[in-house]
Formats: C-alpha cells, structure tokens, sequence
C-alpha cells in the first residue's frame, strides 16, 4: 500500500470514529421542554403607585414565549412591552431585562420562575440596589396556555 492510500484510509477512521463519539454523546442529551407560544396571565391587582409591569385590563395579561433551546425570550403585552431574557433549566426559569415603567426608568427587573405540568408559575421583583425606584413587593404571576393555542410539539424518532 502506498502512503497516499494509507493516509486516506487513516483519515476515513478517524472521521469514523469521530462521528461514532459525537453519537454517543448526543444520544444521551436531553431536549428543554418547549414552553413557546402564547400563555394567558392571571395578574393580580396592584394598587402600588410604581407597579413592577402595568397591564391595561384589571387581573388580565398574555405573555408571549420565543425559545431557543434554552433560551428564552419573554414578552408581556403590557402597556410598556416588557420583554425580558430568561434561560430555562431543569423546569426552573430565570433572567432579567430593564424595566420599561417611566417610574422605574433605569432598573432591572427579574424574573424567576417554574414549569408546572401545564402553566408556569412566575416571580417578578424589582433590583434592591437601585435606589432611585420607589420600593416594590414581588409581583407573582401565574400563566396558562389559552384553549387551542397549543404548541406543536416534535415527535422524537
């Protein structure tokens, strides 16, 4: 045999052998759930003078959930828009974003949060450190995936 043609079966191995690895590996990776879509939100009443999220129908909200993986992007259709970055881990779900309410200009909210069976349970507060926001409880949300607007889910092979 010549070199040539023992480099190239050498190469055909080591790619072999490689893909067989990655294989192994990938079989044992487990998928995030999909939580994307639209989710009804039961908001409670807030007679706060700076509410951590402003929606403009007393106890009546939507969320709306754009996934990547385990990336999240949340956004509340509230009367400023907030979106905030979340990352999804083991049902458990937690990120930040800037607050887009004027009395709280310049603050982070975060948000934490967890998958039940079929509604998420979510916790928004408001950054202790900033001084310049008036104070604020946690605002708890809860949400629920509106009748027939369920996601597509993907069957596995």
């Amino acid at each position: 045999m010549s070199r040539s043609t023992l480099l190239y079966v050498g190469m055909l191995l080591l790619l072999g052998v490689g893909f067989e690895g990655i294989r192994r590996v990938g079989n044992r990776l487990t998928p995030p759930p999909h939580i994307a879509g639209q989710w009804s939100l039961l908001v409670p009443s807030s007679s706060s003078s700076c509410p951590l999220l402003e929606f403009a129908e007393a106890e009546k909200g939507s969320l709306r959930v754009d996934q990547s993986g385990r990336y999240l992007l949340l956004a509340f259709a509230d009367v400023h828009h907030t979106r905030l970055h979340a990352r999804l881990e083991d049902k458990e779900l937690r990120g930040s974003g800037p607050s887009t309410v004027p009395c709280a200009a310049n603050t982070w909210l975060h948000v934490r949060g967890r998958l039940m069976s079929d509604h998420l349970e979510l916790s928004l507060s408001r950054s202790q450190e900033e001084v310049s926001a008036p104070a604020t409880s946690t605002l708890v949300l809860s949400a629920i995936r509106p009748s027939g607007s369920e996601s597509h889910s993907l069957a596995s092979p």
